[in-house]
């Protein structure tokens, strides 16, 4: 019985591992597009009404997330987006880029600031 644990355990150790390090991939290959992630920026950072994202080809949606994990804005992603963020509250969010598959290319931590900040 113990043995079956701790095989269990292994194995869903080895299954949520590996899904950790494709996500965190330092390349991007969608359709056409192979170019390192480190490349996309999203600025200003932190922000107070807006951001932009550089080196965006193959990022086809941005979702915005609050840090518990609830989605609170979607965009669709031109080359030249300015992403307006006003009317959110200031906090701390997640910004996920995704392809045109709906996988995800980079994931970055946006601070919401207050005008005073």
């Amino acid at each position: 019985m113990k043995r079956c644990l701790l095989f269990s355990f292994f194995a869903l150790f080895l299954l949520v591992n590996s899904e950790v390090k494709a996500q965190n991939s330092p390349t991007v290959n969608s359709a056409s597009y192979d170019y390192a992630t480190d490349d996309i920026k999203v600025f200003p950072n932190p922000t107070i009404d807006y951001f932009q994202i550089t080196n965006t080809p193959a990022i086809k949606k941005v979702v915005i997330y609050n840090m518990f994990g609830k989605e609170v804005k979607t965009f669709n992603n031109t080359s030249s987006s300015t992403y307006d963020v006003t009317d959110i509250k200031f906090g701390m969010y997640i910004v996920k880029m995704l392809d045109d598959k709906n996988k995800i290319v980079k994931s970055v931590k946006l601070q919401k600031s207050s005008v005073g900040a």
